[in-house]
């Protein structure tokens, strides 16, 4: 079996997350700061699909710290049901690997009459029409991905919270520093990853329901460790907020359902503990996701890392779930039967 194609985009995140931080565009971000604080900039738009929506949460809550208005789009329902919103005291930040599947590439080609004040690009290719089209393009730097967002998922997470931290003019440099550290963490982490993921494989044991839930800044990265496993995995797995999961899914807390649980910020772990401690409680497995469980039930540990990227952490440990139900399952891990990498069809 190969299994070195996702497994070698999991191994290359560390080196692939510091080219993008050195790189980071410090300097030319500064003016898009001042915009904001002039008023030449009123609004937020968020937007991207996949995994590159999904990375984008913890920034958007960074973000969500000045005093405008700002929201996160799917970028399909934002070029169908949302353009009025773009106006020329818009920040547009739009989020994409390959800077050209076909609904970016549709948006940034229709925005005539709707051109944002400013737009920013994350992306892989400077020079594909999203890289092209923006007034600054940060590079992801994360090379070329056989398939499933590994390091473009985690990527742009870090770099969309360094830019939510700048434009707050909150500590940039201490920012960095911490996403600096994680990378050295991981690198740590996936040092003896055979064994990491054997002992992974071997906690999970049998996954017949899955649902991995978060809140607060690892909303993102709960559904983005559904939408791993469903990729490298072909494993049905829902991704949803904590608190909803509560408003109606708590019906399917049974013997057959498997819950991951990511730890999250201090605020939100009293709640989520609460929460897996009812779910056991109804014969389901609770696994722990995060560096400080309960002796209640099994926790998968991630790399160390200052809460500013925890987000980041829960996401390569739910990696190395989604590589091991794929061994469990006898395919190989990460390979697209369906899809291609850059989706082209609406």
């Amino acid at each position: 079996m190969n299994a070195r194609s996702f497994l070698g985009d999991i191994l290359e995140q560390p080196l692939a997350l510091k080219k993008a931080l050195n790189d980071y565009p410090k300097e030319q971000l500064s003016k898009l700061k001042e915009k904001i604080q002039s008023g030449d900039i009123s609004r937020v738009i968020m937007a991207g699909h996949g995994s590159s929506y999904n990375a984008l949460y913890p920034g958007f809550l960074q973000l969500c710290k000045l005093s405008i208005p700002v929201a996160l789009w799917q970028t399909a329902e934002l070029m169908h049901y949302g353009m009025r919103q773009i106006e020329e005291k818009t920040l547009l930040l739009l989020s994409s690997q390959s800077g050209r599947s076909i609904e970016v590439e549709t948006l940034v080609n229709g925005m005539e009459k709707n051109h944002p004040g400013f737009q920013v690009a994350l992306t892989n290719y400077a020079d594909s029409p999203l890289g092209k089209s923006a007034d600054i393009s940060i590079q992801l730097h994360a090379g070329r991905e056989h398939g499933v967002a590994v390091k473009t998922y985690i990527n742009p997470l870090a770099l969309s919270v360094l830019l939510g931290v700048q434009m707050n003019d909150g500590d940039l440099a201490q920012a960095m520093n911490a996403f600096h550290q994680f990378s050295d963490a991981v690198e740590e982490y996936l040092r003896d990853h055979e064994k990491r993921i054997a002992a992974i494989s071997d906690l999970i044991g049998d996954c017949e329901h899955v649902v991995v839930v978060g809140r607060g800044i690892s909303n993102g990265a709960a559904s983005n460790g559904a939408i791993n496993q469903k990729e490298a995995a072909w494993n049905f797995s829902e991704g949803m907020n904590a608190a909803e999961f509560r408003h109606g899914p708590l019906e399917l807390a049974d013997e057959k359902l498997t819950i991951f649980i990511l730890e999250g910020d201090d605020e939100g772990r009293k709640y989520n503990e609460r929460l897996a401690s009812e779910i056991l409680s109804y014969g389901s497995k609770v696994i722990w996701v995060g560096n400080h469980g309960s002796s209640q039930f099994p926790s998968i540990n991630v790399p160390e890392a200052e809460m500013i990227a925890e987000p980041a952490a829960e996401g390569v440990a739910m990696q190395l779930v989604a590589f091991a139900l794929a061994l469990k399952k006898g395919i190989e891990p990460g390979k697209f039967r369906r899809i291609g990498k850059v989706v082209r069809v609406q």
